[in-house]
């Protein structure tokens, strides 16, 4: 297989009980077969409590929630089963966590959550680009997927530019921004029509400093207008809730004077979380051909993170650090939410130009 990654992946390490804000509460653990056999023959008193600390529903088995958390939680921070049986006893989700994977063909591309405050700090604790690895692991593909080969290749090829167009640092992000949304339109146009063959004649159109400078021009002109973060609250508010946090920050936000200095104080942490966005969602479009919305998602990402982090009583890394983090866990882990931003945008209920109007 092979394998594509952050440069900074292989440098993860969980944080164990020293973590602020441990994977093991917040949300619902579903067990896998293979471990949810084991765990019904564990042995001994933590067996019993084990079991005792399972529900079934809907078909699945997952851990109860009590008081928040995991009930094999311990008051250290700590995994009672990992203490006693080591971390290859956990079930995959706690086990590969934050750890995320996409298949493609006979690619495997990882990503780390930055739902884990580590793994956000690792993004956002660097100031230089965000570059990615490549290697082999000698897996042979497992299970088969059924991609269009030229759609693939097409939606590759455009992830690439789009990243090198978000990191190229000669333009303000808020331009660079702009101008990715304007690739990710005329992108989907192609794929509407059926025609990846002019995928490369895209990148050459926006690889001219001279085309670049006149539709920066162009887009200033649109970011001149007022914008009102009003809508993307709206959509933040009716989507599902993990904690009580989050709505409490939302409503703050709402209230809080935009952060117009962001762009400038963090830009280079907002750059690498919009690589980050383009490198987990961007390639997705193979299943359906929705480009256009999954960019527009990951501007409206940036946007929010802005938003919420000028609610924050101080301006700093560790601010934003816990601001991504937290928005990661209750947007990024909820498939219901996913999909509820997806239809916005592929709806035109928020549009591209919504976001300009707000960069």
């Amino acid at each position: 297989m092979n394998l594509i990654y952050p440069d900074y992946y292989p440098k993860f390490q969980c944080l164990a009980g020293a973590c602020p804000d441990t994977c093991c509460k917040d949300w619902q653990i579903i067990l896998d077969p293979d471990t949810h056999a084991r765990y019904r023959a564990l042995p001994g008193e933590l067996g019993e409590r084990v079991r005792a600390s399972l529900v079934e529903e809907d078909g699945e088995t997952r851990f109860a929630v009590q008081d928040g958390h995991c009930p094999l939680l311990a008051a250290d921070g700590l995994c009672d089963i990992q203490r006693a049986l080591g971390e290859e006893a956990l079930c995959r989700t706690c086990g590969s966590h934050p750890r995320f994977s996409e298949i493609y063909g006979l690619t495997e591309e990882q990503s780390l959550s930055i739902s884990c405050p580590a793994a956000a700090r690792l993004l956002l604790g660097r100031s230089t680009p965000v570059r990615f690895a490549r290697s082999q692991d000698g897996r042979p593909l497992d299970g088969y997927n059924d991609l269009d080969p030229e759609l693939y290749r097409a939606l590759d090829r455009a992830r690439g530019f789009a990243i090198r167009l978000v990191q190229d640092r000669r333009w303000a992000l808020p331009d660079r921004l702009a101008l990715l949304l304007l690739f990710a339109k005329r992108m989907q146009g192609f794929l509407d029509e059926d025609r990846c063959d002019l995928t490369d004649r895209l990148l050459s159109q926006f690889s001219s400093d001279a085309y670049l400078h006149r539709q920066r021009t162009r887009l200033s002109r649109l970011r001149g207008c007022r914008g009102s973060f009003t809508p993307l609250w709206l959509l933040l508010r009716n989507m599902e809730h993990l904690t009580s946090r989050f709505p409490a920050l939302l409503e703050a936000a709402l209230h809080a004077a935009p952060p117009r200095e962001f762009w400038r104080a963090y830009g280079a942490q907002a750059e690498n979380l919009c690589v980050y966005f383009l490198f987990r969602y961007f390639k997705k479009a193979v299943n359906d051909r929705q480009l256009l919305p999954r960019v527009c998602a990951c501007v409206f990402h940036l946007l929010a993170v802005r938003q919420l982090f000028a609610a924050q009583e101080e301006a700093s890394l560790d601010a934003l650090i816990h601001v991504c983090s937290l928005y990661s866990k209750e947007v990024e882990h909820s498939e219901e939410n996913l999909a509820l931003l997806q239809r916005a945008f592929s709806r035109r209920a928020l549009t591209g130009r919504a976001l300009i109007r707000l960069l």
